[in-house]
């Protein structure tokens, strides 16, 4: 474990941020290979996958303020040295995580198809699309409680052993990835569905070993199964869930709109909007590992009664992700064709996706430093203020900004892409004042 309340602040941040960087690029790799598969099933299947990815990220909102709520309580109370607490905030977030996973499974796999319809997906996108969605969510809780432990984990220090839960669970998938959307001798050519088969399959395994290895006493969390349920934790644990849940499903259902707007322009430019959105998933991953790592300095320090050590490792990241992301976004910007039509051969999506590329990236430092003020605030316990930010600067500007200016300017798709950076700044803006008012130094968990 990795203690972050004392000694070398850039360090300690070093340490925990790069095995989860690490992780988090294993995993975006993933999810291009992921798109290499299944791009070469066409782009109604590509479209399919990219309109189910960002329903999925709608229905685990509340999963996701629960994780987060994980976070800023485990972390806040191992800097407190309070490894009682620590203890019961894992076993309870795992009960929570079990219970909505459950709810929200039986609502994915029941609406699938209806949901992708009523974002504009074609019948067969639609089709296409419920095959993967319908797979994913029936495997849900596995992913979901493979999270919650990889989260405890790394809110206590130690982020080397989720790195290497990722990566086992990685080159599984990788490995299954062609052999069940393809087939091959007795195993049947699954489509679509098979990459959703070997996510859940891979991630199944490794939830088993994380599990095993939480009951095992080898690490610096006493779990127990027989740890009581008290009512008053989880509502604890519930408060602080429900505004990041909120800012979560703000966010996802602003990705979901733009999708929708986009699919106006036809399945090339839907098409082009996945492929882009995923490699922007890519590059923004290892900014979510530095702004997780800043999560779990800014609990712990706080717990510790150290808020101006916890202050200086959000500055420090706020440089580390910022200068990463313009490197990023300077690539992007120039390389824009020959990566896009790596995703897809055909070049139907190709001219839309440049135009996506070379409009937004040269602002991903503004994206980058909102991660990172987003995860400090959150990791004091305080997610009602970017919650805040968030409905204001992407349901309440970039949406409706969106809508209106590619007819109001003249330059169709491209009017959707100005309102993607008009949002990104303002967010940006928004959740500095915010955090500069320091306001999250006292918040209560």
């Amino acid at each position: 474990m990795t203690e972050l309340t004392e000694g070398d602040l850039f360090r300690g941040l070093i340490t925990v941020a790069a095995p989860i960087v690490a992780g988090n690029v294993l995993q975006s790799g993933l999810e291009l290979v992921d798109l290499f598969f299944v791009g070469r099933l066409g782009a109604e299947a590509i479209a399919g996958v990219a309109m189910s990815t960002s329903i999925v990220m709608v229905l685990m909102t509340v999963i996701i303020g629960i994780v987060t709520a994980n976070t800023a309580f485990v972390s806040r109370h191992y800097g407190a040295k309070n490894y009682d607490m620590v203890a019961k905030g894992v076993s309870h977030t795992l009960v929570l995580g079990l219970v909505f996973s459950m709810v929200l499974s039986v609502a994915g796999i029941i609406f699938a198809e209806d949901m992708l319809l009523l974002l504009g997906a074609e019948p067969n996108v639609a089709a296409l699309g419920a095959s993967y969605l319908t797979v994913l969510f029936a495997g849900s809780v596995m992913l979901v409680e493979l999270w919650v432990i990889n989260s405890s984990f790394q809110s206590c220090g130690d982020a080397t052993t989720p790195m290497l839960l990722v990566v086992l669970a990685n080159f599984l998938n990788i490995a299954l990835d062609p052999l069940l959307i393809f087939g091959y001798g007795a195993v049947p050519a699954c489509g679509v569905a098979g990459a959703a088969y070997a996510t859940i399959i891979s991630r199944s395994v490794a939830f088993a070993i994380a599990f095993a290895l939480l009951l095992s006493g080898r690490t610096q969390i006493p779990f127990s199964l027989r740890t009581k349920f008290e009512l008053t934790l989880a509502w604890r644990l519930i408060r602080v869930a429900v505004p990041n849940s909120v800012q979560s499903g703000l966010r996802s259902v602003t990705f979901l709109a733009m999708m929708a707007i986009v699919a106006v322009f036809g399945t090339a430019a839907l098409s082009a909007y996945g492929i882009v959105g995923r490699l922007e998933l890519v590059a923004l991953m290892p900014g979510f590992g530095i702004a997780t790592a800043t999560a779990v300095i800014v609990g712990q320090n706080l717990g510790a009664k150290k808020p101006d050590r916890a202050e200086e490792g959000v500055r420090l990241s706020a440089l580390m992700n910022g200068g990463f992301m313009a490197l990023v976004g300077a690539i992007f910007f120039f390389a824009a064709p020959a990566i896009i039509e790596v995703f897809d051969p055909s070049g139907a999506s190709t001219e839309v996706g440049v135009s996506y590329m070379q409009t937004v990236a040269p602002f991903y430092v503004f994206i980058a430093v909102a991660i990172i003020l987003g995860f400090a605030l959150n990791g004091a316990g305080d997610t009602r203020r970017p919650m805040y930010a968030t409905l204001v600067s992407m349901a309440l500007f970039q949406i409706p900004l969106a809508c209106i200016l590619p007819d109001l300017l003249g330059i169709g798709i491209g009017g959707v892409w100005l309102a993607v950076v008009s949002g990104a700044i303002l967010q940006t803006g928004i959740l500095f004042s915010m955090y500069r008012r320091g306001a999250w130094k006292t918040t209560v968990i």
